[in-house]
């Protein structure tokens, strides 16, 4: 008879929760939560208490604490991982896709002196030199190699430039 009015009092309580929590702004919502699980942790351990059974939690709880102790420096890298995901995911979406290349080059188009100027090209050349050139400056300002990406993607952008020219 206990456990059935424990029960039905358990159950009204949750109702009573839940309709208290769907009045609650999305602000708020959050914190009320909080408080219900840390109410519902401290009755269940009062539960705990009251049934003699606690002394097992105890036990367990108690054989962790070396385990915490030794992980807890580790916690003051969570914010440090956070920023490295959340400027991972921000470099993923602002990266534009041309023809399966990132493309780090702006948007703005470059003309045929640009292109040959980049590339050292004077106006007799045919797709060899281009080629040629272009594999001679990437190997010095390739990322892989010391270089930066915007020197490559110039000279990318104009390798790619002459030789659609040249088609």
């Amino acid at each position: 008879m206990v456990r059935i009015v424990l029960g039905i009092g358990l159950l009204i309580g949750f109702f009573l929760f839940l309709k208290y929590f769907n009045s609650q702004p999305p602000q708020k919502r959050k914190r009320v939560f909080a408080w219900f699980v840390f109410f519902l942790l401290f009755g269940f351990v009062i539960f705990l208490t009251l049934t003699g059974r606690l002394n097992f939690i105890a036990a367990i709880v108690t054989g962790l604490l070396p385990f915490v102790g030794k992980a807890a420096p580790l916690l003051r890298y969570i914010p440090l991982l956070r920023r490295l995901v959340k400027s991972r995911k921000s470099q993923k979406d602002n990266t534009n896709e041309f023809s399966g290349k990132q493309n780090t080059v702006s948007a703005k188009k470059m003309t045929r002196s640009e292109a040959e100027a980049v590339l050292g090209l004077q106006t007799p050349y045919s797709k060899e030199d281009v080629v040629a050139a272009h594999r001679a400056l990437i190997q010095k300002v390739h990322p892989d190699r010391g270089g930066n990406d915007y020197l490559a993607a110039q000279l990318n952008t104009a390798k790619d430039f002459l030789l659609d020219e040249l088609a």
